[in-house]
Formats: structure tokens, sequence, C-alpha cells
């Protein structure tokens, strides 16, 4: 059976009854929508780009797997 789809497998294939191990977050930093896992001491580390924005694509600085420092601010 082949399963398409845009969610990463490791939702798709846990138990709904355990909690998941991953934090992970859609967050918006510079108006760049991505999407990251949340980690210790207030970095997160990217694991997509949910931008519609090509050229953010190629900015070296957002690649997938880059870690990155979260700052909560009020809007």
């Amino acid at each position: 059976m082949i399963h398409y789809t845009v969610f990463p497998p490791e939702w798709i294939y846990t138990d709904p009854h355990r909690p998941p191990e991953r934090r992970i977050r859609d967050v918006s930093i510079g108006g760049v929508a991505m999407q990251v896992e949340i980690l210790e001491n207030g970095e997160a580390r990217i694991l997509r780009l949910l931008s519609p924005d090509p050229r953010h694509y190629l900015n070296p600085r957002l690649q997938p797997g880059n870690r990155i420092h979260l700052i909560p601010t009020l809007q």
C-alpha cells in the first residue's frame, strides 16, 4: 500500500494514546513561516519551511536542520 501525505511519518505511525516525543510547532520568524522542533535553552531546529516565497528556500540560514534561537515577542 502506498500512502501519500504532506505529514511527517511520525505523525501518522504513532500510537494516539501515547504523547509525542518531539515537540513540533509552527512558528513565524522574520515573516517566514516554518515548522520547528523545540529544543532546550530556547533553541529550535528547523524541520521545514512553510513559506510560499521561493527566496526563503534559497537562504542558507533557513535550511532544515539549522538551529535557531526562539525569542518570544508580544505583538
